[in-house]
């Protein structure tokens, strides 16, 4: 499988804010075996880790950032797209909280080969809608992702295969055209929604409408939804799980955030989910917070085809200039990291102990906030007289436009204009990769605990559609396309690694930080099993009375 076959459609993936401060989208593809997991990240304040009681909770209504077009992530790809759709929709394996992959609808699986799968089905699984689940199904599921007329977004992690078929009534062979280490996480929940083969063929290009809705084997089914206004669930009594003790679900989309904090402080919402970190101070008083590492990067990309970012001194000036500590201190309250890489630390999973990749970004070249360094490298640059750009936010992140203007202040200071503008988010999905804005954020949350997801997609020259800071680096390239049908996993964790720390000495992207996800819930309810993978699957089935 090609880098542009991978970055496919992801410009539009894994974008949206899970925390409305750090999705996918939600963000794409692949662990190999099964990732470390990664700690939940606490820091006291909340009780995201505590253990519930038994019993009913019967309804709750929980508050979201940002408003939703499509149930469907094939074709709307965001976290908060991903919430809803992961409540109803199962995949033939599952990832846990802590991001390891496990049996879904697939009980099990195994490799004859290393370009075969084939995975023995569940038993006993029905749709919401009394349809018996069969691998028919997923197989149906898997084509329909991969037919170029229905331009599916998730179409990237199915463009090695070769062949996908049933083999038996519960078992399915998927054959692909190389090998591909990562290729696990492409049937997992952030790939694969499995729908029912009639279901997809009688509502093709209507699935996830108001009208049409959702339809899967999963905890919940949908019984409304208006888009810019919410989203009502229940659980699913034919569902093959345990019964939640959640029984009815509101989801409503407040962008506002001070009407989310009084809703929260009326009682009129039991929680509110993706809050951003400079927002949370105000909820102590109202709920219990809680914060969970999620890997999501928050990067500067420059497009390097372009001037004035095509000069690397320009780009290094920006660097300096960038006071990534007071953003991460001042604007998130400590609740980030700051980033030097497009990949966090923690999501390398088995391929590489996590201290041998942070000795490797330990190398990088430091950009640290120091003017005096930014004015000598704009002096050798091509723009020492400085000049003008300009640089969009979403509205859904208001940490991330404190960011731009913080920087936009210390650009003044070297003659270069920054003019700072926030747009709806689904203009600013829109605009990413379409070549009209040089200088852009990239705000990606993963679903994968593979590297290759964010390396691949926006640093390998061959991923056209992603690729939005147009870099090209022959090296860097070619420990990408190596590590993609590289099967061992030490052997591809140091290509990739190779590939994302020249890339980072280089400055493509400028990285901020590395995100939490901060969650707000009633003191009546915990979540059990906070992790960086924690909604992306059936959260609400760990939704419990607090002790």
């Amino acid at each position: 499988m090609s880098a542009s076959e991978t970055g496919g459609a992801l410009s539009r993936r894994r974008l949206l804010s899970l925390s409305a401060a750090g999705a996918g989208v939600l963000a794409a593809s692949g662990l190999l075996g099964a990732c470390a997991p990664q700690a939940a990240d606490q820091d006291g304040s909340g009780k995201g880790g505590a253990g519930g009681t038994d019993g009913p909770v019967g309804e709750l209504t929980f508050a979201l950032p940002s408003s939703i077009s499509s149930l469907d992530v094939g074709r709307e790809s965001g976290v908060l797209n991903y919430l809803v759709a992961t409540l109803v929709q199962e995949s033939l394996l599952s990832v846990t909280p802590a991001g390891d992959l496990g049996p879904g609808l697939a009980t099990s699986w195994k490799q004859p080969d290393a370009a075969t799968y084939v995975f023995t089905l569940r038993r006993g699984v029905v749709f919401s809608d009394g349809t018996p689940f069969t691998a028919a199904d997923v197989v149906a599921s898997v084509e329909e992702i991969r037919d170029p007329e229905n331009a599916s977004v998730l179409a990237y992690a199915f463009a090695g295969v070769k062949s996908v078929e049933a083999t038996g009534s519960h078992e399915v062979t998927i054959r692909l055209k190389a090998a591909d280490g990562a290729f696990l996480w492409s049937v997992a929940p952030g790939c694969l929604p499995v729908g029912s083969e009639k279901f997809l063929r009688a509502h093709r290009g209507k699935i996830g409408t108001e009208k049409t809705l959702l339809l899967g084997t999963g905890a919940y089914r949908i019984t409304e939804f208006a888009a810019d206004s919410h989203v009502l669930l229940e659980s699913n009594p034919r569902w093959w799980g345990e019964k939640p003790a959640v029984s009815k679900l509101k989801l409503s989309f407040v962008p506002d955030a001070g009407t989310r904090l009084v809703a929260m402080k009326s009682g009129e919402v039991d929680g509110a989910l993706a809050l951003a970190s400079d927002e949370t101070k105000g909820w102590a008083s109202a709920a219990e917070v809680g914060y969970t590492a999620d890997r999501s990067v928050v990067s500067l990309a420059f497009d390097t085809s372009k001037a004035p970012w095509d000069d690397p001194h320009v780009r290094r000036a920006v660097a300096h200039a960038a006071d990534r500590e007071g953003m991460v201190e001042g604007i998130l309250q400590g609740k980030a990291e700051i980033a030097n890489a497009l990949v966090s630390p923690a999501m390398w999973g088995d391929l590489l102990p996590e201290k041998k990749v942070r000795a490797a970004y330990a190398e990088i070249p430091e950009y640290s906030f120091d003017l005096d360094r930014a004015r000598a490298e704009l002096a050798r640059s091509a723009h020492a007289d400085g000049f003008a750009a300009e640089l969009h936010y979403p509205a859904s992140g208001p940490q991330v436009g404190k960011a731009a203007l913080a920087l936009a202040d210390s650009l003044k200071k070297l003659g270069i204009t920054l003019k700072v503008k926030e747009i709806t988010l689904e203009a600013w999905v829109n605009e990413l990769g379409s070549g009209k804005q040089p200088l852009q954020f990239l705000w990606y949350f993963p679903v994968t605990g593979d590297p290759a997801e964010l390396a691949d997609a926006y640093l390998n020259a061959a991923a056209t559609a992603t690729n939005i800071a147009h870099y090209d680096e022959p090296a860097v390239n070619k420990a990408l396309d190596g590590a993609k049908t590289d099967t061992d996993p030490a052997s591809r964790g140091e290509k990739l690694l190779t590939a994302v720390t020249t890339a980072a000495a280089d400055l493509p992207y400028l990285p901020l930080w590395w995100a939490q996800t901060a969650t707000a819930l009633s003191r009546d309810i915990v979540l059990e099993q906070p992790g960086p993978f924690a909604f992306v699957g059936p959260w609400a089935t760990r939704i419990r009375k607090a002790a």
